[in-house]
Parts: C-alpha cells; sequence; structure tokens
C-alpha cells in the first residue's frame, strides 16, 4: 500500500515538474523570438549604441595611439574599428589609419541581451525578484561585452604595423587563445548567460521549490 501511494506522488512530482520545465520554455520562446526579429531600425540603432559605448570606453585606451569606431555597410559587419598612431599623419594633417578590426554588434552584444533577457522573464520567481535579476544581469551581461571588445582593442594594438601594446611572446599566445575560446565562439557567450541567469535570479531553496520537492516515502 506505502509502495503504491510513493509511486502515485512520485509520478505526480514528475508531471507537475515537467508542466513547470514545458511552461519556462513556452514563456522563453513567447520573449525570444520577438526580441530576435529585424525589427526596422532596431539594428542600426543598436550598432549606433554600441560605437558611442566603445567610443566612451576606449578611444583612447593606448598612451600613443586611438582607436575610433565606424558604422560599416557590409553584409557581415556593422562596425569598423580604426587604429591610428598618433604621430602619423597624412598629407591632409590628419590622422591615417594603420589597421582594421570589423565586429559585428548583433553577434558581439544583442543576441547575448536577448537571451539573458527571455531568460530572466521566463523564471517563475516573482515580478520584484525578476525586475532585480534583470537590473543585474544587464550589468553583468555588458561587463562580458565590454570584456570581448577590449580583448578584440588590445589584440589591434598589439598587431603590426601598429604594436603600441607589446606583449612577450607567452601573453601573445595567451591573447590569441582568450580571442579563439572566449571571444570568436559565440556559444561561449550563451553559457556566460546561462551562468549569470542562474547568479541573478536563483536564491536557496528556489529549486527545490519551483520543483516541488519530492515528498518523503510514505511508511507501512
Amino acid at each position: 500500500m506505502g509502495d503504491a501511494k510513493s509511486n502515485i506522488d512520485t509520478t505526480r512530482v514528475k508531471l507537475i515538474q515537467t508542466k513547470h520545465v514545458i511552461g519556462f520554455f513556452c514563456v522563453f520562446v513567447i520573449i525570444y523570438v520577438p526580441l530576435m526579429v529585424p525589427w526596422p531600425g532596431l539594428a542600426a540603432a543598436y550598432s549606433r549604441l554600441y560605437r558611442t559605448g566603445a567610443a566612451f570606453l576606449f578611444e583612447s585606451l593606448a598612451p600613443e595611439g586611438v582607436v575610433r569606431f565606424y558604422p560599416l555597410n557590409d553584409v557581415e559587419d556593422d562596425i569598423r574599428i580604426a587604429f591610428y598612431k598618433k604621430d602619423q599623419e597624412g598629407p591632409d594633417g590628419k590622422m591615417t589609419p594603420v589597421g582594421f578590426i570589423p565586429r559585428n554588434s548583433r553577434r558581439a552584444g544583442y543576441m547575448y541581451i536577448a537571451f539573458l533577457t527571455a531568460l530572466v522573464l521566463a523564471t517563475p520567481i516573482s515580478l520584484k525578484r525578476r525586475a532585480w535579476a534583470l537590473f543585474w544581469s544587464m550589468i553583468l551581461i555588458h561587463g562580458y561585452i565590454v570584456f570581448k571588445l577590449a580583448i578584440w582593442i588590445i589584440y589591434g594594438f598589439n598587431k603590426e604595423p601598429l604594436s603600441l601594446i607589446v606583449l612577450s611572446p607567452f601573453w601573445q599566445r595567451v591573447l590569441l587563445l582568450t580571442i579563439d575560446v572566449f571571444v570568436r565562439n559565440l556559444t561561449f557567450g550563451f553559457i556566460v548567460c546561462v551562468f549569470i541567469w542562474i547568479l541573478v535570479s536563483f536564491r536557496r531553496g528556489d529549486w527545490s521549490r519551483i520543483q516541488m520537492q519530492k515528498p518523503k516515502k510514505a511508511q507501512c
């Protein structure tokens, strides 16, 4: 009798857990899909915002160099990062760019913001907690976006013929490995989003409450 009741309780818990997972996934999709739709003007607005923030943070990173962020009309990329030496001028008296790095602001930042926003808003916690979770998640994911951009700028200043940031062979290898693993790899950014989501959204005891902790086995 006890075993039969325990089996019924276990089945009920599994069904409720499945219902929670399906509900979370449905809400996530409902939020994420509209955020990823290329609405008219959205890409241009985010690209402009990305360039403005990047210029504020990085235009004078190297003492002898300058970095500028320009719009780029390209199928793959919408931003061109241009690197200059302060003492290298052209015939017109203006600084001449020494190197370029193209960037796609959607892949570099927006897709992670949309993904993390959908995760947080789909989480079955109170509205107040969701609001705070969204606030802190946006701060953390933008920190990650800034980190990625900083790595590219260090790479640009280190790369020949600019070479304004000189690294030893060991640190050059570390820089290239960081770019391959943490910057170019889009999947790593989504992993970062999941860790941020867990960090800002859940407290101790949330998992058992959301999943409805399995009841103790009935005694005969």
